[in-house]
């Protein structure tokens, strides 16, 4: 590429690194984190002491900072006894008291327009007739729990609402809803069940009357409710991201394996609001266990510098359209100087490709920001792997020692590869792609393509025919790709093939922050080793496969015919960790203090390692060397002894 098209990469380098100090310094300044108790748990609790107050008093005492109140139904009632069911047929409800008999019939008539009769008095008793035996039979939705959200706010702790989304929802029993969140003083919503609130004919009246009330909006990470992506971007400017463990999972977990867990969200996935089950299966007293558990993550979120409160939703920012479309000719730049690896461009044809690409660019910006974004992110996280390795290999051709032209090499390609980490940040510059209401399109297939291009590099010999004419490089890479395909499959080559097609299927399913497959225990163990001692957890790929390996490749390629080729061969899992990085910053939801650290954490590790692979085969090298010479030396003074 032309030095005048590098110049535009460096044009957009420089105001990525600009957007990424103005990302940080928004992170750096949403620190506060919520700790949301279960409220059908502090009922539980309740039960068990006898004393509501007392619940809630050590609770926040412990470090709790909310309570979440869900909604109850009749069943619920019938259980606890506020109410009981007298009759089936006709269906009659008594109570002691008028005023959940009041409550039940305005729920009827506001959500379902089911008008019942006043409440009427026999005895001691209040009785209220139901229009048929089957609302006895389902569970229709009353309210929010009313009692626990005033008894909440009492002591000094907020209210979270936790909404169910009723089979038959309409404006008038949404605005009931509304109207029980508003009346529990709720600062946050969440979701009960597998649908959130509204799904799916009602989703944009919802978001509006959300916006109207001024409360948080949580979207819970891992575990997806229908409808919440859509929902988070229609109030993404009232999002915040939501962790927790679930009843099923929670007894897999020790009380420090629990605190770590939500710590590392919290730090790693910008989580702001931790969904707290209590960890009733460990030993010990009950509400003493909760105000355990709730210090010490308190303890542990404090320490990494947050503090526990309400949180605030992030400023609705994005990248202003002019520092973005600098970014984006960057990133057209690079597109270019990928294209000119495989074709002859003229100065003129790559200013033309760049000016009618970044013209596109900016139209499909102009149409729908976040897809662009995507798009222009996609295409850097797959060309700069590849390019960041051309680069180090064009630096081993120049004159020097044998670990100068290694360490240029090593240096250029992970010096470019971060620079592209970081424009590739700065093109997701929006703060839905930081809650992950909407997110980096297509994971997987951006770590495949760097491999399967590297492969295609390599067999077809593209690297060592660069100083060939370009006919001459096409016809090679021909002839190898035709011998490829008409050689005969030899058993050996077909099992090397299938072992090797499952390793990428492996690696692929593992990619990304809700991986295919389960990760084992040993290594959840390593993996929080590795952030206590660094903070920033680097990735294995990177620190154990790619980076050491990028490191002997290099020093493979200043050597003799035979190691370049060795080294060539080796970029393959080298490409592996360099995508890897290029991943890192695809997760635009992990603050960029953490995706910047735990890449610099990842090459230092890695180019150690390397070093020490090198430094052992140098030894061994050696150790080989002076046992054939002792052997050699044995046998001549055998042939000496013989002779005389």
């Amino acid at each position: 590429m032309h030095r005048s098209l590098w110049l535009l990469w460096l044009v957009g380098l420089a105001v990525a690194v600009g957007l990424t100090g103005w990302r940080w310094q928004i992170e750096r300044h949403d620190r506060t984190v919520a700790l949301v108790v279960d409220g059908t748990e502090v009922r539980s609790l309740q039960a068990l002491t006898g004393d509501l107050e007392k619940v809630l008093e050590s609770l926040r005492a412990a470090g709790a900072t909310a309570v979440a109140v869900s909604s109850e139904t009749l069943h619920d009632w019938v259980q606890a006894g506020r109410v009981a069911v007298i009759s089936h047929r006709p269906p009659l409800l008594a109570a002691s008291s008028r005023q959940p008999l009041d409550r039940l019939r305005e729920s009827f008539q506001r959500q379902w327009h089911q008008v019942l009769p006043p409440p009427h008095r026999e005895g001691e008793q209040w009785l209220l007739p139901l229009p048929s035996e089957a609302v006895l039979q389902s569970p229709l939705p009353i309210g929010l729990d009313q009692e626990l959200a005033e008894a909440v706010r009492r002591s000094g702790l907020g209210v979270v609402a936790r909404l169910p989304n009723p089979t038959v929802l309409t404006d008038h029993s949404l605005r009931f809803w509304m109207d029980e969140v508003r009346r529990s003083g709720a600062f946050a919503v969440l979701f009960e069940g597998e649908e959130v609130l509204g799904y799916r004919t009602m989703l944009p009246q919802v978001a509006q009357a959300l916006k109207e009330l001024g409360v948080l909006v949580g979207i819970l990470e891992l575990t997806a409710q229908k409808g919440d992506r859509a929902l988070g971007q229609l109030v993404s400017e009232r999002v915040v991201r939501v962790h927790s463990a679930s009843l099923r999972e929670l007894p897999n977990f020790t009380l420090p394996e629990l605190t770590d867990r939500f710590s590392r969200a919290v730090r790693e996935r910008r989580i702001r609001l931790c969904y707290l089950r209590l960890p009733f299966h460990l030993k010990g007293e009950p509400l003493q266990t909760a105000a355990d558990y709730l210090s010490a993550l308190r303890k542990e979120l404090e320490g990494s510098g947050f503090q526990i409160g309400r949180p605030t939703p992030l400023p609705s920012l994005t990248a202003p359209f002019a520092l973005w479309a600098l970014v984006w000719f960057g990133a057209v730049a690079t597109g270019v100087a990928f294209l000119t690896l495989f074709a002859p461009l003229t100065l003129r044809q790559q200013w033309a490709l760049a000016l009618f690409v970044g013209a596109f660019g900016l139209a499909l910006r102009w149409l729908t920001p976040l897809w662009a974004a995507k798009i222009a992110a996609f295409g850097v996280a797959v060309m700069a792997p590849v390019l960041a390795l051309w680069l180090g290999y064009r630096q081993t051709l120049d004159s020097g020692s044998r670990w100068q032209r290694t360490t240029k090499g090593l240096m250029a390609c992970l010096a470019f590869l971060l620079a592209c980490g970081v424009m590739e940040a700065a093109l997701l510059f929006d703060h839905r792609f930081w809650l992950k209401v909407d997110e980096f399109a297509g994971v997987k297939l951006s770590q495949l393509l760097p491999l399967l291009f590297v492969l295609a590099l390599t067999f077809s010999q593209w690297w060592e025919t660069d100083e060939l004419a370009w006919r001459e490089r096409w016809a090679i890479a021909r002839e190898n790709f035709h011998a490829l395909f008409n050689a005969p499959v030899r058993w050996g080559q077909l099992l090397s093939l299938m072992v090797a097609g499952v390793a990428v299927a492996y690696w692929l399913m593992r990619t990304g922050n809700e991986p295919s497959v389960g990760v084992a225990r040993w290594e959840l163990q390593l993996r929080a080793l590795f952030e206590d001692w660094l903070i920033a957890r680097p990735r294995f790929k990177e620190f154990l496969l790619g980076h050491p390996t990028l490191v002997v490749a290099f020093f493979f390629l200043t050597g003799t015919h035979l190691e370049a080729k060795i080294g060539q061969w080796l970029f393959l899992p080298a490409v592996i960790g360099l995508a890897s990085v290029m991943n890192t910053f695809s997760h635009a939801h992990t603050p960029i203090a953490v995706s910047l650290l735990r890449t610099v954490h990842g090459i230092w590790l890695g180019i150690g390692i390397g070093l020490a692979v090198l430094e052992g085969a140098r030894r061994a090298a050696a150790a080989c060397d002076r046992r054939i010479a002792r052997q050699q030396a044995t046998f001549a003074k055998g042939v000496t002894h013989e002779r005389l």
